[in-house]
């Protein structure tokens, strides 16, 4: 390290890491999906786990593990349930070390963007895996109609019908292809009126997942973080074929929980968060050394990953209908 800082080539990894690890958008702490779905809590930095309480008769909710996957618990009046936080990381991303010494732009900055945009992926996820248990679980699932071949103004009214015991108000995250065919209802169904209008009229808030024609991907890791450990694989957010309809004003809210927890301020792991005393839900570790980095050439970098903690569950999984178009 000694001949990089010679030539003026030195970082401090626990400056580097307050740095990009600032708190969150306070406009926007959640990304899209999770704020319109889920009812939405912080928990204290102590706090190891988060308890959800029915006031009604005996309930079950589908909550995710710590291993990532998704189970149903019974919930009775005064036996809350208790939620087990999960982690969440982001891949590991490199600045290297010559755009560190030479940086004319703020390359912290943007690689905080990429790390918080692989976190939000990571909860988007989640909350459509949620939104497909609690489909599967309540018996809303949907698919095409013997003899139609899309996705039809009468599909979202046999949704509506299978969720609207459950609120007025409706959020409909959807793929790309059902999005391409509520864009042409007009030109294929109903020449006089706009797709626009006939959703305002039923309170129906579209939520796009999938960008282009095709599924939105990311990269998820085999380990239950979904981090840079193990193998990653291409995965699709949701599926280009695949809508869910989610009534948000149910008895209980909106059917989805979802939990981040702040963070105490961790310097010895190198995640510094603020001096100020502020905490952020979300942690940017940085390497103490510059790593050999190999791909088509070798080079050093400096290392980073994020990192936060959350629990999720469904407590309303009659809220929730599902569409596949095949």
């Amino acid at each position: 390290m000694e001949d990089y800082q010679k030539a003026g080539i030195q970082f401090d990894p626990l400056e580097v890491a307050r740095t990009i690890g600032q708190p969150l958008d306070p406009r926007k702490p959640f990304p899209k999906l999770v704020t319109a779905v889920c009812n939405t809590e912080i928990a204290n930095a102590e706090d190891h786990t988060f308890y959800f309480d029915a006031l009604l008769e005996t309930d079950k909710v589908l909550v995710i593990t710590a291993n990532g996957e998704v189970v149903q618990e019974n919930v009775t009046i005064d036996t809350p349930v208790q939620l087990t936080f999960i982690d969440l990381a982001s891949p590991e991303y490199y600045i290297k070390l010559t755009e560190w010494a030479t940086r004319k732009e703020d390359v912290l900055a943007r690689k905080n963007k990429t790390i918080n945009r692989a976190l939000n992926s990571y909860e988007t996820y989640k909350v459509i895996t949620l939104l497909d248990a609690a489909a599967t679980t309540a018996g809303n699932t949907n698919t095409l109609r013997s003899g139609v071949t899309r996705y039809q103004f009468t599909d979202l009214i046999i949704q509506l019908q299978q969720v609207q015991q459950y609120g007025d108000k409706y959020v409909m995250p959807i793929g790309a292809d059902i999005w391409k065919d509520i864009v042409l209802w007009d030109f294929d169904d109903n020449k006089f009126h706009s797709p626009l209008e006939s959703l305002k009229a039923l309170d129906v808030e579209l939520v796009r997942i999938s960008l282009g024609s095709g599924a939105a991907q990311f990269n998820l890791g085999t380990g239950p973080s979904g981090g840079s450990g193990g193998t990653t694989a291409a995965t699709d957010i949701l599926a280009a074929t695949t809508s869910y309809l989610v009534a948000t004003d149910t008895e209980m809210g909106k059917p989805l929980l979802w939990v981040r927890k702040n963070l105490d301020q961790v310097k010895t792991l190198g995640g510094v968060i603020a001096e100020d005393g502020d905490e952020i839900q979300r942690v940017i570790f940085a390497s103490p050394n510059p790593v050999t980095v190999t791909g088509t050439t070798r080079y050093l970098a400096i290392a980073m990953t994020g990192w936060e903690q959350i629990a999720a569950a469904v407590v309303n999984a009659n809220g929730i209908s599902e569409f596949v178009r095949s």
